[in-house]
């Protein structure tokens, strides 16, 4: 049943409201994301020191550099690009699935904004995709971020961070490799274990505020909403998820490169759909967590985190499948080297987790590995590997379990006037067994090559 509805042509009367309703709501998230992006108030510079290891406990990850890389300042860039794609499942349902070959056309806009008091990014990502057979997928996708940081005053910084996506399934070999360095926050929602094909949407929307008591000490309160949603399909059995958090973060400085934390977060997330574990089920998450970072050398950072998790159940459940209270445990670590050549991330931690998709609240074990490497000539290197576990110790009956090897590399270099040329392999292999709302194993690689242009960027000023 679940293949046969997704091999056919999408066209129910409820299948295209929710699709319009969708629209909608991503060009109005979109544009105003766009909107701020472009008339910010003002922008935001670093209050700790420059050599001080970045606050844990925020939820924000910073892209993998090179020692001495930074990124553009105070201007507009825009770019397009265009690449073919062969996908060997790409309805990714089991081992043997459909392939077929595709072109996509990409744009991207860049937005960075730096003054005395505020700091501001944007990106945003569209792309179309052609499959050769398949038109069902050939929809206008989108991907983009906000970060925007103000000093309101000399001792306190507002933070605001936003990213959506509004895609057709996972395109890692289209969109590129996004490396990422420290650990993510431990109740963050999941990404790395993905269900079949359809139209997803994801938002992810974050709010703090620090208070800088001294050159040593600061306290962070921060809030955040998160979403996922999978398009209309009859008879689909995945679930959709949506939550808030709140917390607060104390940091202190012991040295000019080592620093101690603790964090507490409050983490509500309700799930719709799906049977195992029941209907209308809420999780509420308690975490405090305690953290460690330390600048080891000029090129090495370290973060270290432990404590325990309280997990209360709510909702409707079914007979016997769950407890209403159980406590668990977040613990984990990363590492992150940056030289001139080369620049690489290990992270390794295992907490509860808000999943969707295929489960509601759970245990994820994972390790992610994140390499980039400048090669001979102009040529660059991308290089990550995760392998995770998904299970639900939590759950008395559903005793449902999943592991996942993902991975991907990528390799580009620039040609004559602002063009670049790049090709890049992404797979994923999953296994699952036990209760889950449907009985999900995947194999799926994608190869992509293609060529983007880049304009030439507009000063914004300063």
């Amino acid at each position: 049943m679940l293949k046969r509805n997704l091999f056919s042509e999408p066209g129910s009367e409820n299948g295209n409201r929710a699709a319009c309703s969708w629209t909608e709501s991503v060009l109005t998230v979109i544009s105003s994301i766009i909107f701020v992006g472009l008339f910010p108030v003002a922008l935001a510079a670093q209050i700790m020191s420059a050599g001080s290891p970045a606050v844990y406990g925020s939820g924000n990850q910073t892209p993998l550099q090179f020692a001495g890389e930074s990124g553009p300042v105070n201007q507009v860039s825009f770019g397009v690009g265009t690449s073919v794609l062969y996908d060997n499942n790409a309805f990714a349902i089991g081992s043997h699935g459909v392939g077929d070959e595709a072109f996509s056309f990409d744009s991207r806009l860049g937005i960075t904004r730096q003054t005395e008091h505020l700091t501001a990014s944007l990106d945003y990502m569209p792309f179309f995709l052609f499959y050769r057979t398949l038109d069902q997928f050939d929809r206008l996708n989108h991907s983009g971020g906000l970060t925007l940081a103000y000093k309101l005053t000399p001792r306190v910084v507002l933070g605001l961070s936003d990213r959506i996506s509004y895609e057709d399934g996972s395109y890692g070999s289209l969109t590129g490799l996004q490396i990422l360095s420290g650990p993510s926050l431990p109740t963050a929602v999941n990404q790395t274990i993905i269900p079949y094909t359809t139209r997803t949407l994801m938002n992810m929307a974050g709010l703090n505020l620090t208070f800088v008591k001294s050159s040593r000490a600061s306290v962070t309160f921060a809030a955040s909403e998160d979403q996922i949603k999978y398009g209309h399909q009859a008879g689909q059995a995945l679930i959709n998820g949506s939550g808030m958090s709140g917390g607060l973060t104390y940091q202190y400085r012991v040295t000019e490169h080592t620093s101690f934390g603790i964090t507490f977060l409050h983490h509500d997330f309700k799930y719709q759909g799906g049977e195992v574990y029941g209907t209308g089920l809420r999780a509420q998450v308690e975490s405090t967590i305690f953290s460690y970072t330390s600048r080891l050398s000029p090129t090495v950072n370290v973060t270290v985190f432990g404590g325990p998790q309280y997990v209360h159940t709510l909702g409707q459940v079914s007979p016997g499948a769950s407890r209403t209270g159980d406590l668990a445990g977040s613990a984990g670590g990363s590492i992150t080297k940056q030289v001139q050549k080369t620049a690489l991330d290990l992270s390794i931690q295992r907490s509860v987790v808000e999943a969707a998709g295929l489960y509601t609240t759970t245990v994820n074990t994972l390790a992610t590995l994140g390499v980039r490497r400048r090669l001979i000539g102009r040529w660059e290197a991308d290089w990550s590997l995760n392998a995770t576990r998904f299970e639900n110790p939590l759950y008395k009956r559903a005793n449902g379990k999943t592991d996942a090897l993902t991975g991907g590399v990528g390799i580009n270099r620039p040609l004559l006037h602002g063009s670049v040329f790049h090709i890049s392999y992404s797979t994923w292999h999953q296994l699952s067994t036990g209760n889950l709302p449907i009985s999900y194993n995947l194999d799926r690689n994608q190869i992509a090559m293609g060529v983007d242009y880049q304009f030439k960027a507009r000063p914004l000023g300063r």
